[in-house]
């Protein structure tokens, strides 16, 4: 995600969140450093297992402007598989242009 995240770095219209399931938030700083990473990571652990209902992790997903969720997807793979498919959902949403109420939930 570091790679995506520098990639993208001077789209205004593409904004990477890290969702972060440790139990324990003080765990993120010193993670985030020792591995060098600079991306945003929000504690949120009630959030993801209360709210989202999420069953398997990693998830990414591709939100509009509008907060619509366009893209889904469980898993990783370290090969340059994910990172390809990460950036052709992107381009895929980013070209569908800017939703309208008409445009469906996308849930």
């Amino acid at each position: 995600m570091q790679k995506l995240i520098a990639q993208y770095k001077d789209r205004p219209d593409v904004l990477f969140l890290s969702l972060n399931m440790d139990e324990n938030p003080g765990l993120i700083a010193p993670f985030l450093t020792s591995n060098k990473l600079s991306m945003t990571v929000l504690p949120a652990f009630t959030f993801v297992t209360q709210t989202l209902k999420v069953d398997g992790i990693p998830q990414n997903w591709i939100v509009d402007s509008n907060g619509v969720i366009k893209l889904k997807g469980v898993g990783y793979d370290s090969t340059e598989r994910w990172e390809t498919g990460m950036k052709n959902a992107i381009d895929k949403v980013a070209s569908s242009g800017p939703a309208t109420a008409s445009s469906g939930s996308g849930r």
